[in-house]
């Protein structure tokens, strides 16, 4: 069934924070302090956010609304939003972590089965799923937001990272105990890898508006579900003040 813009935008709330209240318990509470704090970026690569790589043919082609949504969402929020907390972490000599996702057998079977799957169903209609070979164009960082050197860049075969890499273990190797989350997709790998890394012990905060999801509505209830209950969700105007007040670094202005 072919969503309209309206479609996608029906039944949310003026500011997802509005769902939030309706929450009945204590919020998660706690600072960052920046010199403990890592930049995590999800999956901000080709065959994610580029519309003419992975699915995002098949969504122009199907899913006109939900494509304009998503990769719009991409170009005038999260990637310049990512570019600020990029240049802020960069200033400060803190930690940024890049995750990609892509296979590296040619069966796949490194994959997750459940991507498979949609790779499976989605051949059907001539489309290219969200399996991309790991090395290939697909598979790397979106040049704007381009890793330097010594940043570290780890690919994953499934949602979250915590499930298929180290990075556990590299985040306290670096004496990492924060983390700000930034990337796509925010239902599927953002939020995945945020609650697995508050289910370890780190202070997760996630940036609002340098993620996304497909629809508006799964942004939304992915916002408030972290919100409630793993950690801390704020935009990144709000982030880069937090960070500022315990740093002799200004933030970058918009």
């Amino acid at each position: 069934m072919e969503l309209t813009s309206a479609a996608l935008h029906r039944g949310l709330a003026g500011d997802w924070r509005e769902r939030l209240r309706e929450w009945p318990l204590p919020l998660p509470r706690f600072e960052l302090e920046l010199n403990k704090t890592a930049l995590l970026i999800v999956d901000m690569q080709y065959g994610s956010v580029d519309p003419e790589h992975g699915v995002g043919p098949y969504l122009r082609s199907h899913h006109p609304a939900v494509a304009e949504y998503y990769y719009g969402q991409v170009t005038q929020r999260v990637v310049p939003n990512i570019q600020r907390l990029l240049a802020f972490f960069r200033r400060a000599a803190r930690p940024v972590v890049y995750l990609t996702i892509g296979f590296s057998r040619p069966d796949r079977l490194d994959g997750l089965g459940l991507l498979r799957q949609i790779d499976d169903d989605l051949a059907g209609l001539t489309a290219k799923g969200p399996l991309v070979r790991r090395g290939s164009r697909a598979n790397a960082v979106v040049e704007p937001i381009a890793p330097l050197e010594g940043e570290l860049l780890i690919n994953k075969t499934s949602m979250g990272a915590f499930n298929s890499t180290a990075i556990d273990q590299v985040f306290r190797n670096l004496d990492v105990t924060g983390i700000v989350v930034t990337g796509v997709s925010t239902e599927c790998c953002v939020t995945t890898t945020a609650r697995d890394a508050g289910d370890r012990g780190y202070h997760v905060l996630l940036i609002e508006d340098a993620c996304t999801a497909v629809t508006p509505y799964l942004q939304e209830s992915s916002l408030v579900t972290f919100a409630a209950m793993f950690g801390r969700v704020a935009t990144t105007e709000e982030a880069l003040k937090e960070f500022a007040r315990g740093a002799d670094i200004r933030p970058v202005p918009r």
